[in-house]
């Protein structure tokens, strides 16, 4: 059976105004986080679909679109692909499929290279291991997750809304407004 974790940041959508989204795409962990860049609020899920195939894809194509559809989405930014991954056409499979949603909400998405975001959270691009993040994130942000791809879509979320405090972040941000980050 399929399930859903949620870890709720206090994110309503009646109090919401616009929101950004960040998405770790995975078929082990689908996270989405929308985070209000006003009041800090999330709301994050991460889902694990048990079809397979093509199946698996609709499965989560559906969730994703479950997840978005009441909302106005201001901004949207995706992690970049692993090269390296053993499972890299299934994951490209995967990706593509949340590009097409996406481009259904009108949102060209901002890829993230997976550098990119550690450097963003940890102020290192390499060195990091991926379960460190979810300390990172929580030292920074204050927001806990049990879940890495949780926290690489909080993450995702806050790098896409703008939010930077320190130079390291917004050294990030503005590398990535080169439009060849920007699905389109």
């Amino acid at each position: 059976m399929s399930s859903v974790k949620k870890f709720d940041g206090g994110l309503t959508f009646e109090s919401s105004s616009p929101v950004y989204a960040g998405i770790d795409q995975s078929y082990s962990g689908f996270a989405v986080t929308l985070f209000d860049k006003d009041s800090l609020k999330y709301q994050t899920t991460v889902y694990k679909s048990e079809k397979r195939g093509i199946e698996r894809l609709r499965d989560i194509q559906a969730h994703l679109m479950d997840a978005l559809v009441e909302w106005d989405i201001a901004d949207v930014a995706m992690e970049g692909y692993a090269f390296s991954s053993q499972m890299a056409n299934m994951l490209g499979e995967l990706g593509g499929m949340v590009k097409l949603v996406l481009l259904d909400f009108g949102i060209y998405p901002l890829i993230v290279p997976p550098t990119n975001l550690k450097k963003y959270v940890t102020g290192k691009g390499q060195g990091v291991p991926k379960s460190q993040m979810l300390l990172y994130v929580y030292k920074k942000w204050d927001a806990e997750f049990t879940d890495d791809n949780a926290a690489d879509s909080y993450a995702l979320a806050r790098l896409v809304s703008g939010t930077h405090t320190l130079a390291y972040e917004k050294e990030v941000y503005d590398k990535l407004q080169d439009p060849k980050f920007r699905e389109k």
